[in-house]
């Protein structure tokens, strides 16, 4: 018993798309894990959580709102994570970025992720840092956008559509998080966690749609203003910063290191 304690892993953002999928595959796996709550960081005091060997933190803010920002999120909560893991005598934080950050971004959100990532590296804490591209499984946020679009029988297309995305599926997620809770492998690396296939937004929109589904293009700039002014479109600012950002990862590289064999996904 005492040796299932000493491995359980802390998770932040439990409750979220990933956070769902990773406890239902843990609890499959057999492995330990307890859920840290997002009322633990309103609190003044820090809690501490003993016999834990890794905090895995998913907690991350994709659009700014009224009540919250991408430095409340994403970057002060990250800095809360440092703490606990420090008090907890947690060696190990696993943190998932996004594709696209970096110190030379312009978008609020990128910059926000880059900061955290860096804060993560000054720690002192062993790490692993995964910079996603689109995660596919049930329920995930795009997804469940162009299902409510197919519904309306029209897909938009933000801009020429020809930008890149690479895809990767939960269920490989879950498998390379768990490669890196196993091995020294991902240990003080930043990777892309991309899956093999890439694809331009559009093609992978076609792959999607129905017959009677019309894909619609609209120029970009116009995009940009409907998704500032309009609460119901289709794509918020970051969304539409992430696709023409057109950002590609190394997805040999995780494969590498993973040693895994990846799902090829073409459509939702």
């Amino acid at each position: 018993m005492s040796k299932l304690l000493k491995d359980r892993i802390a998770i932040t953002g439990s409750t979220g798309f990933i956070g769902k999928n990773l406890t239902k595959f843990f609890d499959k796996t057999n492995r330990n894990y307890l859920p840290i709550k997002r009322t633990y960081f309103q609190r003044k005091n820090i809690p501490s959580f003993t016999r834990c060997s890794c905090m895995i933190h998913l907690i991350g803010l994709g659009d700014e709102t009224v009540e919250k920002s991408f430095d409340q999120i994403n970057i002060e909560i990250t800095k809360k994570v440092i703490m606990i893991c420090k008090r907890s005598k947690i060696k190990k934080i696993i943190y998932f970025s996004g594709l696209g950050a970096s110190k030379n971004s312009s978008s609020k959100y990128f910059i926000s992720k880059f900061k955290s990532e860096q804060i993560i590296k000054d720690s002192g804490l062993d790490y692993t840092i995964f910079r996603p591209s689109y995660i596919i499984g049930r329920d995930d946020y795009l997804t469940k956008n162009i299902q409510k679009q197919i519904k309306k029988k029209k897909i938009l297309i933000p801009g020429s559509g020809k930008y890149i995305i690479q895809p990767i599926s939960i269920v490989d997620v879950c498998k390379v998080i768990n490669v890196a809770l196993d091995t020294k492998n991902f240990s003080k690396k930043t990777v892309d966690l991309v899956g093999p296939k890439k694809i331009s937004f559009k093609k992978f929109l076609e792959n999607s749609a129905k017959p009677n589904v019309i894909l619609e293009n609209m120029l970009l700039k116009k995009a940009r203003t409907h998704a500032i002014t309009e609460k119901n479109f289709p794509y918020g600012i970051e969304d539409l910063n992430i696709l023409s950002g057109n950002f590609q990862g190394n997805h040999e590289k995780l494969k590498k290191l993973s040693g895994l064999k990846f799902i090829k996904i073409r459509s939702i």
